[in-house]
């Protein structure tokens, strides 16, 4: 089972990526952008999924690779159809891809 941390997304956004991330052997906890470090510590998650167009989210991302080099981050743009992910022990090295309902599942999944 993969425990997906997600921060905090619009209303809109947060129903999309609910219905993309329900998928058999993911376990979904969500947070505010502001509690995602201590959500962190308490859930422990394989994977958490960011807005990368909330303000300072590329700060944040990199506080949580360094700090946590094992979890994996995605972050999903809403205003535009891309996905920059974070894998896990490449302190920061990120690559971008198209937003796709599939892909992201594929991202969170392994």
């Amino acid at each position: 089972m993969r425990r997906v941390l997600m921060g905090d997304f619009s209303a809109l956004h947060r129903l999309g990526l609910r219905d993309i991330l329900r998928c058999d052997g993911i376990e979904l906890v969500e947070t505010t952008e502001a509690d995602v470090v201590d959500r962190l510590v308490e859930a422990l998650p394989d994977v958490i999924v960011l807005d990368l167009d909330q303000r300072d989210v590329l700060d944040l991302v990199h506080r949580i690779v360094y700090q946590f080099p094992s979890v994996k981050v995605v972050a999903c743009s809403s205003a535009q159809p891309l996905m920059r992910i974070f894998p896990p022990l490449h302190y920061g090295e990120s690559y971008t891809t198209d937003l796709d309902p599939a892909l992201l599942a594929s991202a969170v999944q392994y």
